[in-house]
């Protein structure tokens, strides 16, 4: 199983990128990453991302929950398909920022 995840700068956001899938196995790579954001926007990018089992919603609103305590914003980018089906099916698009690609972030204003 192909499996990656990395930290990289787009417009001002400091995003976790992540390329394969997110389970179980892949859950303790993302927690690291996510923990290891750091600036006032950061995020989580799923356009690499094949597969996303709902083990991981709880780490990404862990990581928006830790982005507003310090006064920050958390964005997560998930284009249209089966992970972006998930978060709808989940109710966590009605709590995050969710964009279709990281084009839509916009620069910092």
């Amino acid at each position: 199983m192909l499996f990656d995840v990395r930290t990289v700068d787009h417009g001002g956001w400091s995003l976790a990128t992540v390329v394969g899938d997110l389970d179980l196995g892949t859950l303790p790579a993302l927690r690291t990453a996510l923990d290891q954001l750091d600036g006032p926007r950061v995020g989580l990018d799923l356009t690499d991302a094949a597969f996303l089992d709902t083990v991981v919603l709880g780490a990404v609103l862990g990581a928006r929950v830790r982005a507003r305590r310090r006064g920050g914003e958390f964005v997560l980018v998930c284009p249209p398909g089966g992970p972006r089906d998930l978060l709808a099916e989940a109710g966590v698009d009605t709590v995050l920022t969710v964009v279709a690609s990281p084009a839509e972030l916009g620069a910092p204003s």
